[in-house]
């Protein structure tokens, strides 16, 4: 049997203030990512290190964030090779597993929030009756309107009128 790309790691001796679940890729490049559980209010803006934000709505149709920091490094590899990886398969792969895990426990799986676009893994866009919230790559704002966040997307981002009639925005209660 052929080892997968992804697997998951529990660090037993872990105190209550250290993460015990990792995730490994053990291909090329490969790396340890950290998984840690957030409140959607520690969210922040933070592009400092290679991490990819995990924002899942499980069973109950809650909302969870999880936050795959990358940690160790056991290849040579440009930090935005390894954010590929992470947002892409790490990112599938996590959703996989906490699909298995209420499985496990006897509870309905969930489902990842969609990504905006398929050609920006990681962007999302969070739509709540008072606010849009959009989350990507460390860098989290919020916006009045569509509107406002339009212009934020074209003039910041730079992406095309094109992308954004087909972009996909997750709209909450």
């Amino acid at each position: 049997m052929k080892t997968p790309p992804f697997l998951i790691c529990h660090h037993p001796f872990a105190s209550e203030d250290e993460p015990a679940e990792f995730v490994l890729h053990n291909a090329q490049p490969r790396f340890l990512a950290k998984a840690e559980a957030l409140d959607f209010e520690e969210l922040e803006t933070r592009p400092d290190k290679p991490f990819g934000d995990v924002l899942y709505v499980n069973g109950e149709g809650t909302m969870e964030i999880y936050r795959l920091t990358v940690t160790e490094f056991y290849d040579r590899a440009d930090d935005d090779d390894i954010l590929q990886v992470l947002l892409q398969g790490g990112h599938d792969f996590y959703v996989s597993y906490l699909d298995q895990v209420a499985e496990d426990e006897g509870e309905k799986p969930g489902y990842p929030v969609k990504d905006f676009n398929k050609e920006l893994p990681g962007l999302k866009i969070l739509q709540a009756p008072d606010r849009i919230t959009l989350v990507y790559n460390g860098l989290v704002s919020d916006f009045n309107s569509e509107e406002e966040l339009d212009e934020f997307l074209e003039q910041d981002l730079g992406i095309t009128q094109s992308m954004l009639d087909q972009g996909i925005i997750n709209k909450f209660e």
